[in-house]
């Protein structure tokens, strides 16, 4: 393991200095970010939601040609059981190894629209080619289930086929769902249909039309809601509880992968002055760390409040220490020379690890972090420093 890297403080500062950055921009690419983290994703399993596969329906998932379509639904089999068996805590674990499995199979088209229930959208291609994806995912799910020791089949699969030169509605794809999937079983747990065409029950079409209206007034709540519960008032970021839960799904990605992801502590340094203005002054300081922050991080990476003060973190997914040192050493940079313009100009010292070099762990990490930001402040602060 190598030794400890400290950054000078002038450290690539010249190339932060020679671009415009503009507080707006920042600033509405913060709330983007914040909206998309919670109105459209699954936190436990990184999927979409029920929220984003309703809005899906109504735009035909982006299939504007009416290519053939196919809905593969999945349920996790005897999902109950292991939680009464095993505690919730193990059911999480599975739920989450099954969105990891899922989306590194299928890319971004993997909705989590229940608790143990999950659909894949496959557009264009042909029925044969998307029955042969279906049957191959279904049997490496079983395979993985198998390594760790879990019950096979591990989940129950209905492939169910959409013609092409038709769109989707919203009545004609629950009732799908909801129907074939109850023709599965332990004993025949993966099988592919047609779908079927809708009844002409008008009653049952607008109760379908409702729930669906319903799901996206819900959905539109659950997003205020989850924000509230997930964001930090005073930063704009998400909080400890948010991050902490994107911090465990991206380590759970890289254990399953065998990838890697790099992570930095922020804290200020002698931001205090702005408290012997005010609290409302040094509550309004943090709100503008966040903005400085979101605007110099990476479109892939987070950012969030950690712990208590004017303490921040960014996890960077799939980087390596070098470039997350860069990352790093950007925001260091944009603060010091944002902040100019401010009341009283501040400097932040920041820690930076990676995975799986400094650590196994989220604690690991972390804690390797929070030692390399003590070196940080203890060398003159104003520093990015490598952990050991």
């Amino acid at each position: 393991m190598e030794r400890t890297r400290i950054l000078p403080s002038s450290y690539n500062c010249l190339i932060v200095t020679a671009n415009h950055y503009d507080e707006r921009i920042a600033l509405k690419s913060m709330k983007q970010n914040l909206q998309a983290q919670f109105s459209d994703i699954d936190l436990l399993t990184g999927c979409l939601n029920l929220v984003s596969f309703t809005k899906g329906i109504q735009n035909n998932f982006g299939n504007l040609r009416l290519s053939p379509m196919t809905l593969i639904g999945i349920d996790v089999h005897q999902l109950r059981n292991i939680n009464r068996k095993h505690g919730f805590e193990r059911g999480d674990q599975l739920l989450r190894w099954l969105g990891i499995a899922l989306r590194d199979e299928m890319g971004n088209t993997v909705y989590r629209i229940a608790g143990d229930a999950f659909v894949i959208v496959i557009v264009g291609g042909s029925m044969m080619a998307h029955n042969s994806r279906a049957r191959s995912l279904f049997e490496q799910l079983n395979a993985q289930a198998g390594q760790l020791s879990m019950g096979i089949p591990v989940v129950r699969m209905a492939v169910i086929h959409f013609p092409a030169g038709t769109p989707l509605d919203t009545p004609s794809v629950w009732k799908n769902l909801n129907e074939l999937m109850e023709l599965l079983d332990g004993a025949e747990p993966f099988k592919i249909f047609d779908a079927e065409p809708l009844e002409d029950d008008p009653a049952m079409i607008r109760a379908m039309e409702l729930m669906a209206e319903r799901i996206l007034s819900l959905g539109y709540m659950l997003s205020v809601t989850f924000r509230l519960a997930y964001t930090d008032p005073v930063g704009n970021l998400p909080n400890l509880i948010a991050t902490r839960r994107k911090l465990d799904l991206t380590a759970a990605e890289a254990i399953s992968k065998g990838g890697c992801f790099s992570l930095f502590l922020i804290d200020g340094d002698d931001l205090k002055r702005y408290n012997t203005i005010s609290y409302a002054a040094g509550d309004q300081l943090i709100g503008q760390l966040g903005s400085v922050l979101m605007g110099a991080i990476r479109p892939g990476d987070f950012a969030g409040r950690w712990r208590f003060g004017d303490e921040f973190i960014v996890l960077l997914p799939d980087t390596r220490i070098e470039e997350a040192i860069n990352v790093a050493d950007k925001v260091r940079c944009a603060i010091e020379e944002t902040s100019r313009a401010w009341t009283f100009p501040v400097t932040v010292s920041i820690g930076v690890v990676a995975y799986p070099m400094h650590g196994k762990t989220v604690d690991e990490l972390v804690n390797h972090a929070e030692q390399a930001l003590r070196v940080a402040k203890t060398v003159g602060k104003n520093r990015t420093v490598v952990a050991e």
